[in-house]
């Protein structure tokens, strides 16, 4: 089994500390915090590698944090999809397909944001999708509607995902999906498909918007710590409950 972590933004609303720095490398408590997301990975003792994909500018930073990462479990490949600037970069669904195709990935995958912090483990989440032999979304309770229009609601009926929103402007409820998403092998032709077809690749969930009209997707209600890094106020929140 294999895991995607992404990496490849630019993260324009970080600006100045992600200038020179890939946001996912910016350090959490004293950790780079891909680092927290590769502690979840290992919850799953299945896989055996990680694929960090990442662009032109920082590919360099990545090789050398490689390097200096022990993982016993797993070997981390950073991938170079090319890109050198926001104007150009592929996007989320672009980059999880530059993967697929780099890493010739054919098997069950998870994908998961490399600036999205938690502390719940993965074991259950990857139970469940065997168990129901569906591609699985991870949903998580934010509990305020305001919020909800910040990312994208998931509505479930029992274990389906009947809709999947992106930035709503008048959410019913305060279930998200995060960037958290669980594959078949047999799913992953599926982004050839919906990367040709024209659809927006820079929203990983615009993807799963998709794949809903297309197969039966189920989600995961997690339950813990979760922090979706985009801004200086969510660094600094991250910080403070990381150092706990």
């Amino acid at each position: 089994m294999d895991a995607i972590v992404l990496a490849g933004g630019y993260a324009t609303r970080l600006h100045p500390i992600t200038l020179e720095m890939s946001k996912p490398l910016v350090p959490v408590a004293g950790r780079p915090m891909i680092d927290y997301v590769l502690d979840r990975v290992e919850d799953i003792p299945e896989i055996d590698r990680v694929f960090v994909v990442t662009n032109e500018k920082f590919f360099a930073d990545y090789i050398q944090w490689a390097k200096t990462t022990v993982r016993h479990q797993f070997e981390i490949i950073p991938l170079n999809d090319g890109t050198t600037s926001n104007a150009d970069r592929l996007g989320a669904v672009g980059d999880i397909r530059f993967a697929v195709r780099e890493g010739g990935i054919e098997g069950d995958t998870i994908v998961l944001g490399g600036d999205n912090l938690f502390d719940f483990s993965l074991t259950p989440f990857r139970r469940f999708q065997k168990e129901r032999n569906r591609p699985a979304l991870g949903c998580y309770d934010v509990g305020d509607l305001e919020l909800v229009k910040r990312y994208s609601e998931a509505r479930l009926d029992g274990d389906i995902v009947r809709e999947f929103v992106e930035k709503p402007p008048h959410p019913h409820s305060t279930l998200i999906g995060i960037l958290c998403y669980l594959l078949r092998g047999e799913d992953l032709p599926l982004l050839d498909e919906y990367v040709d077809g024209d659809n927006d690749s820079d929203k990983a969930g615009s993807f799963i918007q998709w794949l809903i009209t297309r197969e039966e997707v189920v989600g995961y209600p997690f339950s813990g710590n979760w922090i979706d890094i985009g801004t200086k106020d969510q660094l600094d929140r991250a910080e403070h409950v990381w150092s706990r």
